[in-house]
Parts: C-alpha cells; structure tokens; sequence
C-alpha cells in the first residue's frame, strides 16, 4: 500500500529540483561567459584574394585561346594570341629603315675616308706653292724672276691655302655626320634601332600571357573577337595568397591583435573541416567610409549604428588543395583572444612586394639580337659591292 506524499513534502521537493536547475544553468552560464570572453567569433567573414585582370596591350582579332574558366594557369603561360599580320609589316619596314640608316653611315664613313685623301693632296699642293712661292721671291730678289711671276707663285700659294682651309672643313664636317668608328652608337642608327625596337615590342604584345599564378576566375573573350587596348580579358584567382575577410563588430575589436589564433570553418564543409589561420591585421576604417555615399553627421538627421571593420586574417597552412574554397564563400571565425599582448596595429617590419611583375620582359627578349643582325647584313652586302 503506497504512502502518499504530503503537499508540503512535494512543494519542497519541486523547489529544491528548480534551484539545482537555476543553479546548473548559473554554472553553465558562468562556464560559457568565462570562456566565451575568451573568444570573438563572427559570422560575416569571406575568403577571398587578388583578382587579377589581364588586359589587352594593344588592338586586334583574337586568333586563338588558351586556358579556359577554371583551369590553373602558372605565371608565363600564354593566355590569348591576336592577328600579328600588320606588326609584322611594320617590324619589316622598320628594320628596311636600319638597314638604309646603316648604309647611308656606312657611305659618310666612307665619304671621311675620301675627304681625308683629299685633305693630304691639298696639303701637298699648299706646300708644293708655298715652296714656289719662296724659290720665286729669290729669285726675284736677283732681278731672275718679273713681277708677273712673282704675284702669280702668291696668288697660287693663297689658292692652295683656302682650298686646304675648305678640305679640311669638309673634313670635320663628313666626320660629325660619320660619327665615332662604331655605327652602333650613330644618332641615325640608334634612331633606326630604336623604332625597330619599338615595332618588336607591338609585335610581342600580340600574346598575352598570365602575370600570375592561379586559376582562370573569369573569361570575357571569344576566339575572332575584335577587342581594343585596354579591354579585360581574363581574370585570374590567386589562390595561394588568399585570405579570409572577418568583419567584426567594433565592439568587439578591443581585444583583437595580429597574430592571434583563429579557428574557421566554411559553409561548403560544415563542421567536418575546419582551418587554421591568424590575425593578420585589422582594418583602419570601417565599411561605410568607403562606401559611395559615407556618413555625414553633421546634418543633424544622425542614426547611430555599430559598425563592422574588415580583419584580414591569413591561413596559417595557405591554401588547401584537398578542400578548396570558392572565393567570396561563407566562413565562421572564432579568435582566440588570450594573449593580447602587443599593439592593435600590424608591425611596421619590411615585407615583400604585394605584385613584382617582370615577366612583360620577355617583349624585350630578341630585340637586341635582331638589331645586330640587320645591322650586321646591312654591313656585308655593302662589303660586297665594294
């Protein structure tokens, strides 16, 4: 026969299990408060990176393709080729220009050389009268030689003077328009080689090709496509110095430091993969100064809101290969925020360049080759006529 439970004894009861439940639910609040400031974790956080346009050098009629969307391309592949008929005419017509530049050098070399003879024999000459002259006005001086005589050795020794005088003009004249022995360092010829030059470089840039590594993001173009100097081609993702984007609230910035631990974990693969990363820095200002329309408070008409300012934070193991991540994908990020020794801002320590792109060098490669060449023909076949 059961025992009834008295009211007072079943109040009692139902009141101690209520405070052990406040009591536990206290502690458990406690526990996630102690921890919890530990800890800023977000929501509104991206990954993201470089997006590099590739344009355009010049104009023409796109002839063939390389890559397509989405395929990884390594800096130098070549992207994108255009119509090279017309460059290639004018790289044949300026490299006719060299060669006349070099022989048209190569005739006033040859003209010093002529003004030179020229020059001796009316050094001979002048000497030759010069010594007329002076066996004459001995002879003169012996009543041997009329007046006549005399005044005609003087007059052929002035003739022969200015006639040296005009050689040796001429001379020094031929030999500024020759230049130096080396034709390469003409003003003509480094005038001819540099229009040369310039016409390779055009030639060149009808290919285009990746200033960077990554993967094809984007394709704006299609193979008998007449496109201008300028226009955007290809964008490409630079995965491997991606980054994820955290905007926190400015509440919750004040104990934020770069170098702190974070934890991320991506919509795409929930709570089966998370990644490792770091506080990179914090931005120095918030999302609506750089908006189209900032905030002006000074009109009067002021609603206050919180802010979110963007946290760069970097991948401590760079990107994952085994488990990719879309740019512009959702991410929860949760910063542990226990050392927060150090200052707010990002040390002012020397890194490397953001972009060092000298890969548009290879425009340049072949063009010093070609001069010399041109140079180089347009000296034998003048070898041969003579």
């Amino acid at each position: 026969m059961n025992t009834p439970v008295s009211p007072r004894r079943r109040k009692a009861f139902i009141t101690a299990i209520i405070a052990l439940a406040a009591l536990a639910g206290l502690a458990v609040g406690g526990w996630y408060w102690w921890q919890g400031r530990w800890y800023e974790t977000t929501s509104n956080a991206y990954f993201t990176g470089n997006l590099v346009e590739v344009s355009a050098q010049i104009g023409g009629t796109v002839v063939w393709i390389g890559p397509e969307q989405n395929q990884a391309v390594v800096a130098g592949d070549e992207l994108l080729r255009l119509a090279d008929g017309d460059e290639r005419q004018a790289l044949a017509l300026h490299e006719q220009e060299l060669a006349l530049a070099v022989q048209a050098v190569l005739v006033l070399q040859a003209q010093v050389n002529r003004l030179e003879s020229e020059e001796r024999l009316r050094a001979i000459t002048h000497k030759l009268a010069g010594e007329e002259f002076q066996r004459r006005a001995r002879l003169h001086g012996n009543n041997m030689v009329s007046d006549e005589e005399l005044d005609t050795a003087r007059t052929r020794q002035q003739e022969t003077r200015v006639m040296l005088e005009t050689a040796r003009l001429a001379l020094q004249e031929a030999r500024v328009r020759a230049g130096d022995a080396d034709i390469t360092s003409h003003p003509r010829i480094m005038a001819a080689a540099a229009r040369l030059r310039s016409s390779y470089r055009q030639w060149r840039k009808t290919r285009v090709i990746a200033p960077v590594s990554g993967a094809i993001a984007r394709r704006r173009v299609q193979a008998g496509q007449r496109i201008q100097a300028g226009a955007p081609l290809f964008s490409i993702a630079e995965r491997d110095s991606a980054w994820v984007e955290a905007n926190f609230k400015e509440t919750q910035l004040r104990n934020l430091r770069p170098g702190q631990p974070v934890t991320i974990s991506s919509d795409l693969y929930g709570d089966e993969v998370t990644f490792a990363g770091r506080v990179h820095s914090i931005g120095t200002g918030t999302g609506a100064v750089f908006s189209l329309l900032p905030p002006q408070n000074a009109t009067g008409n002021w609603i206050k809101i919180v802010q979110r300012v963007p946290v760069r934070i970097v991948l401590a193991d760079g990107y994952d290969e085994e488990h990719p991540l879309p740019f512009g994908a959702s991410l929860d990020v949760r910063v542990d925020t226990h050392d927060r020794s150090g200052s707010a801002l990002a040390n002012q320590q020397p890194v490397p360049a953001v972009a060092d792109i000298d890969l548009y060098e290879f425009q340049e490669e072949g063009a010093d080759e070609l001069v010399a060449s041109v140079i180089e023909a347009a000296r034998r076949q003048l070898d041969i006529r003579q």
